[in-house]
């Protein structure tokens, strides 16, 4: 259902989620999706791959470094002409309207790590991103594990949200984008991380990304209907606005991504045992600190006080029966949380989150003994 190439297949940063095999169904296959990645050494097939009438999407698996400048108006006439273009080092992206940042490895939370791109072996960092933005493109998707590969001098690309640019992926909510994306012409242009496919959300937004960049629209959140208005030969013609200037912008993310409070709460393990866990829907599975200190609760009896030293994790119910409390020493209760909004800190980013969207929270219970 994937193109295997376009994505990052190691060891995930955060708990496996993967999709339900019913909504993988609503996807088109691999090859329906005319997906062609382009590595080094094969910029000479560019050409050939933008006159196949198959190739809905390239994605340009390269560094700088290895960029034909005399490439970009021709993929930028066939983006126009219907298509989408993906590109991976932010230092490329001003020849396709955007505005890099290019980000120092003291300005966000993130683990060394090492991943492939077409099959060369790169130094970087993984990071979680926050999905954001109203694009059909991040429906179902609430965060996800990218890989970053260092380039110039210990630095980590993004691009700024500025023009037309979209973001689609952040460190925060106000932090330069680690996927964005352009529309120009018929087609799109997408800056977008490696990224781990089953870790978090990434399995979903992989798919929605490959589904919307091939002209398909995007299953809506549940896998029901089909939503978004997606790039494709018959689109709309969207004039694009692109960023001015074509020079790397000056990286200013100490003023958008606060430091780290606590390294145990916001550094990114290998898995999320030492994290909170809320499932909220139409985003999935979001990863941090759950920060009411006491929730209320009311069984037909009494009223009791949650706390994650006492708690597991709480059902809720959205169908209007009873929510469910699974207590730490085995026994559960049933009754009603009286609390309306939960609280959540995502890499220092606080969320709140209203509890009619939650369908449950698991509290780590190393958290609480910090």
């Amino acid at each position: 259902m994937k193109v295997a190439l376009l994505a990052l297949g190691l060891t995930a940063l955060g708990q496996a989620q993967g999709m339900a095999e019913s909504l993988k169904s609503e996807f088109h296959k691999e090859e329906e999706l005319g997906a062609k990645p382009v590595g080094t050494g094969e910029l000479g097939t560019i050409k050939s791959l933008m006159a196949d009438s198959n190739v809905r999407i390239i994605a340009l698996q390269i560094l700088r470094e290895d960029m034909d400048e005399s490439l970009v108006a021709p993929l930028t006439a066939w983006v126009q002409a219907g298509h989408s273009l993906w590109i991976y080092d932010a230092r490329i992206t001003p020849m396709f309207g955007f505005q890099p940042i290019l980000m120092k490895k003291n300005q966000f939370t993130n683990k060394d790590e090492k991943g492939k791109l077409a099959g060369r072996g790169l130094e970087g960092v993984g990071a979680v991103a926050l999905a954001v933005g109203q694009s059909p493109i991040n429906t179902g998707v609430g965060q996800v594990s990218c890989f970053l590969p260092k380039v110039g001098d210990e630095q980590y690309g993004a691009v700024n949200v500025t023009a037309d640019t979209q973001p689609l992926l952040r460190l925060t909510y106000n932090a330069p984008a680690l996927a964005a994306y352009r529309r120009e012409g018929r087609g799109m242009i997408v800056f977008k991380p490696l990224l781990w496919p089953e870790a978090l959300s990434g399995d979903r937004f992989q798919s929605n990304l490959l589904e919307f960049s091939a002209g398909f629209q995007v299953p809506g959140p549940a896998g029901t209907d089909k939503i978004g208005k997606p790039p494709g030969p018959n689109a709309e013609y969207v004039q694009g606005h692109p960023a001015d200037g074509t020079t790397v912008a000056p990286a200013l993310v100490n003023t958008t991504v606060p430091e780290p409070k606590n390294d145990r709460v916001v550094a990114l393990p290998k898995n999320t045992e030492n994290k909170d866990e809320m499932d909220v829907i139409g985003e999935g599975t979001l990863v941090g600190q759950i920060t009411n200190e006491k929730l209320s609760f009311e069984t037909g009896t009494s009223s009791v006080k949650l706390t994650r030293a006492e708690v597991e994790r709480v059902e809720l119910s959205t169908a209007g029966q009873l929510d469910k409390v699974f207590w730490r020493d085995g026994h559960t209760s049933t009754g009603l949380l009286l609390d309306k909004k939960l609280e959540i800190d995502i890499n220092g980013e606080s969320r709140t989150v209203e509890k009619k969207l939650v369908r449950k929270f698991r509290w780590s219970k190393e958290v609480a003994q910090q």
